[in-house]
């Protein structure tokens, strides 16, 4: 057997000067009163990263690794335990074989392509993907020190969120999108969507707004652009229109004649006939004159003969266009034109769009 220089020191106690006794007796009294030291600080192995260049006992590379000594190559070489260490999992682009021993993995580490895609287990039939269930906890559980992409369960919320540019945000959902919530104060709404924000902070003018469907990109040229059905106008995204009510004015009120009886000066089955006529346009009344008209108001309340053209049956009355009150005169309205509501039946609540 090849045996080691070592720095280990053997000591041992004196005997007794009145020692008697057989050989046999003597050897067990030196070996009860010696003992084997070494000098302080000595080393059973080595640790490091760099190899001793003598066999030094065994060396514990980097803190991990048994590298032992040897004799043939004259260096360390790394001590083979393979036989006694199992294989836990196999790691894998294609789907292992079943298992058919204990001595055969459960688990696979799936990859594709040098990339780490999941854990699998083998229950028995298949190979199953493994749940990576994250932790969970009310909101004021939420771990303190984060992790890029740590996952949490918010109990709170009841919302699964992440640890994301900095602070905590849902899962679901990519910046620039856009939910309804319908909490009743927008406090509550932010709250309870971490990383989302109030829409109207975006620009104030969308505040108060229904939300459409765009239709092309903004500018001359847009890159991508869809046809609508007739009578709805295309709009670019950002693009805002309309308005909660409206006053019509004279070229929104389709031209017409109003069919609402006769005067007493006409003949029976007589009608009137009312035509509206804005400033600046042109008005020609048929050819013959008509018998009579009327007026109420002011100084030319009377009826009258011959001032007017007139169809074969009954009197024409002209109007002008729709005036505001305060330009209306004593012949035309009393009171202004009222605005009506433009709103259909709509529903509001806060709108918040992903950060």
């Amino acid at each position: 057997m090849g045996l080691t220089n070592t720095k280990l020191v053997i000591v041992a106690a004196q005997l007794p000067a009145d020692f008697e006794g057989t050989p046999q007796e003597l050897f067990e009294a030196m070996i009860k009163r010696m003992q084997i030291k070494s000098p302080a600080g000595t080393n059973f192995f080595q640790t490091g990263d760099v190899a001793p260049s003598t066999n030094q006992g065994p060396w514990l590379k980097g803190g991990t690794q048994w590298w032992v000594w040897s004799t043939s190559q004259g260096t360390y070489v790394p001590l083979d335990i393979s036989e006694s260490v199992e294989t836990l999992f196999v790691v894998s682009d294609t789907q292992p074989d079943d298992p058919t021993s204990d001595e055969d993995p459960n688990i696979w580490l799936r990859t594709r392509g040098g990339r780490v895609l999941a854990w699998y287990f083998w229950d028995g039939e298949e190979w199953r993907p493994g749940g990576n269930q994250p932790a969970s906890g009310a909101t004021a559980d939420r771990p303190s020190d984060p992790d890029d992409l740590e996952q949490f369960w918010d109990t709170t919320l009841n919302a699964l969120i992440h640890w994301e540019r900095g602070k905590w945000r849902t899962v679901s959902g990519v910046p620039g999108d856009i939910k309804f919530v319908s909490t009743s104060t927008l406090a509550q709404a932010l709250t309870n969507n971490p990383g989302w924000k109030y829409l109207g902070d975006i620009d104030q003018s969308y505040i108060g707004r229904v939300l459409g469907v765009a239709s092309k990109d903004p500018g001359d040229s847009p890159e991508d652009t869809f046809a609508t059905d007739s009578g709805i106008t295309a709009r670019a995204a950002g693009d805002m229109a309309g308005a909660e009510t409206h006053t019509l004015d004279s070229d929104e009120v389709q031209q017409h004649t109003h069919l609402i009886g006769a005067l007493t000066a006409l003949g029976s089955g007589q009608n009137i006939r009312f035509y509206r006529v804005d400033d600046g346009d042109d008005f020609s009344a048929p050819a013959e004159r008509p018998p009579n008209y009327a007026s109420d108001g002011g100084a030319d309340s009377a009826s009258h003969n011959g001032e007017l053209p007139d169809p074969p049956s009954g009197t024409i009355l002209v109007t002008s266009k729709q005036l505001s009150l305060e330009d209306a005169g004593d012949e035309t309205m009393t009171e202004a034109a009222e605005a009506h509501n433009n709103i259909q039946p709509t529903l509001y609540l806060w709108a918040l769009t992903k950060e």
